[in-house]
C-alpha cells in the first residue's frame, strides 16, 4: 500500500525543505468571499457551524478559490459552551452575546460535564467530512477559544472596552477566577484532543483579549491554567499554536509555554519577536489584515515580500499568515495577492 503523504505544511514543520513557506490565512472562510456570503444568507450563524455537512462546505471555500496551504475548519471560539447549552447568540456588530452570563464559581462547574463526542460531536464529523474531502498536501487545523478570552464573553456578556466584571473578579478573587477558567481549561483540552482524533492535524488555541490581562495574574495564576492545556496537548503528540494579540508585556512569560508556535500581531516585526521567543518554537504571521482591507493589490504584494524576506533571514521556522484574522470587506483580490506573493517567493 502506497503511504499517505503529509501535507505539505506538517513536513515544512517536520524539518524538511519545500522550498518556501507554508501560508494560510484567520477567518479565510468569511464574509469577504461571496460564495461563504451566498451560503450564509440560508442559514443563522449556528446553523452553519452545528450542521456538520454545511460547516465543511464553508469550510473547503478557500481551497477551491485560494492557493492556502491548511483548512481551519468553520466554527467560533464559542462553540465549546454553545454545545453545552449556554444560550449564546450571533448579533450582527456586536458578536457573540452570552444571554446568561456566568458570574460565580458554581456556574463554571458546567464545564465539568463536557464530553465532546456527545456535545460538539457535529464538530468531530465536520472534521471527518473536511479530511476526506482534503487533498494529501492540504493541512487541516482545529481550533479553541483560551480560557481567559472565552471566559470574558462568557462573564461580561459580550466583548467590551475595559471587561469590567472580568477584572473585578480578578482583582477581588483571583484564585476563584483561575479555578474557573482552569474548569474551562480541563473542557478546551478535552475539545481539542477530540478535533485531533476527528482528524484535525494541529490545532490553534486563540486568546483574543490577552492584551487585557496584567502581568502579575499571568504569572501568578494564568500561566498554570495554559500549561495545563499545552502540556496536554504535547503528551498526545498534538502540534499546538497560541494566538495572542496585544501582549508584548507577556513575552517571557509566554516562552515558557510548551508551544509548538506562536501566532503573532502585527506591533512588532518578525525580526524583533525573533529575539524574544525560544528557537525551538515557530512564528505565524504578521501582516497586518488592514493593509488587504485599504491597500492596493500593488502595497500588498510589496508587503508580503518584504515580509517574505525578513523571515529568510531568521534561524527559525515560519508560517506566512496575517495579524489577526481577514477583515469583512476585504476585496478577494488583495487576500489572493498575499498569498500568491508569500507561496511563489522561494527561499
Amino acid at each position: 500500500m502506497k503511504p499517505v503523504q503529509s501535507p505539505l505544511m506538517m513536513r515544512y514543520l517536520a524539518g524538511e525543505s519545500i522550498g518556501r513557506y507554508p501560508v494560510w490565512m484567520m477567518r479565510q472562510a468569511g464574509r469577504y468571499l461571496p460564495s461563504y456570503r451566498a451560503i450564509r444568507e440560508k442559514y443563522s450563524f449556528w446553523e452553519m457551524a452545528s450542521n456538520p455537512e454545511v460547516a465543511a462546505q464553508v469550510s473547503l471555500l478557500p481551497v477551491h478559490e485560494l492557493p492556502v496551504d491548511a483548512v481551519i475548519f468553520f466554527s467560533d471560539i464559542l462553540t465549546l459552551p454553545y454545545g453545552l447549552g449556554l444560550p449564546i447568540t450571533m448579533k450582527e456588530s456586536v458578536g457573540p452575546v452570552t444571554e446568561n452570563p456566568l458570574r460565580s464559581s458554581d456556574s463554571f462547574h458546567v464545564f465539568k460535564e463536557f464530553d465532546p463526542s456527545e456535545h460538539t460531536r457535529f464538530v468531530g464529523q465536520a472534521l471527518q467530512i473536511i479530511r476526506k474531502e482534503l487533498t494529501p498536501e492540504k493541512a487541516l487545523l482545529g481550533f479553541a477559544g483560551a480560557p481567559w478570552t472565552v471566559g470574558a464573553y462568557l462573564i461580561e456578556g459580550k466583548a467590551n472596552r475595559n471587561f469590567e466584571t472580568l477584572k473585578s473578579w480578578m482583582y477581588s478573587s483571583p484564585e476563584q477566577l483561575t479555578q474557573c477558567l482552569h474548569l474551562l481549561g480541563e473542557a478546551t483540552l478535552k475539545y481539542l484532543e477530540w478535533q485531533y482524533q476527528s482528524g484535525a492535524q494541529m490545532v490553534q488555541l486563540f486568546d483574543t483579549w490577552i492584551g487585557h490581562m496584567p502581568k502579575w495574574f499571568f504569572k501568578a495564576h494564568y500561566l498554570r491554567v495554559l500549561e495545563r492545556i499545552f502540556s496536554g496537548l504535547k503528551s498526545k503528540g498534538i502540534p499546538a499554536i497560541y494566538f495572542t494579540k496585544h501582549s508584548t508585556h507577556l513575552i517571557e512569560l509566554m516562552g515558557q509555554l510548551p508551544v509548538s508556535g506562536f501566532s503573532v500581531d502585527e506591533l512588532q516585526s518578525l525580526s524583533e519577536l525573533d529575539e524574544k521567543f525560544p528557537k525551538t518554537t515557530f512564528l505565524q504571521g504578521n501582516l497586518d489584515p488592514i493593509l488587504l482591507l485599504k491597500g492596493t493589490e500593488a502595497q500588498v504584494r510589496l508587503k508580503t515580500r518584504a515580509l517574505v524576506q525578513e523571515a529568510s533571514r531568521l534561524d527559525r521556522k515560519v508560517i506566512m499568515n496575517l495579524a489577526h484574522g481577514i477583515l469583512p470587506g476585504t476585496p478577494v483580490e488583495n487576500a489572493r495577492a498575499f498569498l500568491e506573493e508569500a507561496t511563489t517567493l522561494w527561499v
